[in-house]
């Protein structure tokens, strides 16, 4: 038990350092209340946020402070894995005007639903890659299942709830590997 409060006592300083060097929450009732459930009912995604976060600086990534600046995420200015986007908790590496409304759901879906965020993302991916049922209304045509790679890039993964969610904010994903 003292471990685990430990472990959390020191993601959760990490996260209020970063937030306050940074102006991550707006000084208002939005950003109060973000920072509320950023340390309470998303917890478990503000948490994996600081270990990426960590990660991500850990191998040379920058934070972007313009963007993070009363934003609620932090802003990463390079992506973790080339070619995409990646988010957790409030935490978003690769900053880009393109994709920023799309990672902003991703921020916003783990806020409302909390705890149960990351085990219903990863329960979707299981089926969806179990029991392709996305094969019923994918497109073929612009993104070709045609090998291992494309059935999780152009299909598995753009496919899955929060993905679909995202992308009817942003626009449909590009042709090709999925971002």
């Amino acid at each position: 038990m003292y471990v685990t409060l430990a472990v959390g006592g020191l993601l959760g300083a990490l996260h209020g350092g970063w937030a306050w060097r940074t102006r991550l929450y707006p000084r208002s009732p939005r950003g109060w209340w973000l920072g509320v459930i950023d340390f309470t009912w998303s917890l478990p995604n503000t948490a994996l946020g600081v270990l990426f976060l960590l990660y991500a600086l850990g191998r040379g990534n920058a934070v972007d402070r313009a963007f993070t600046r009363h934003s609620g995420t932090i802003g990463l200015r390079d992506g973790v894995i080339k070619g995409f986007a990646t988010t957790v908790g409030p935490v978003q590496a690769g900053v880009s005007p393109g994709i920023d409304r799309h990672e902003a759901v991703h921020v916003f879906q783990a806020r409302l639903l909390g705890p149960f965020y990351l085990p219903l993302v990863l329960l979707n991916w299981v089926v969806a890659t179990v029991l392709p049922y996305w094969l019923l209304y994918h497109d073929r045509e612009r993104a070709p299942i045609d090998g291992v790679a494309a059935y999780f890039q152009r299909g598995v993964y753009p496919h899955c709830w929060h993905e679909e969610w995202a992308y009817r904010v942003q626009g449909a994903p590009p042709s090709g590997p999925a971002r």
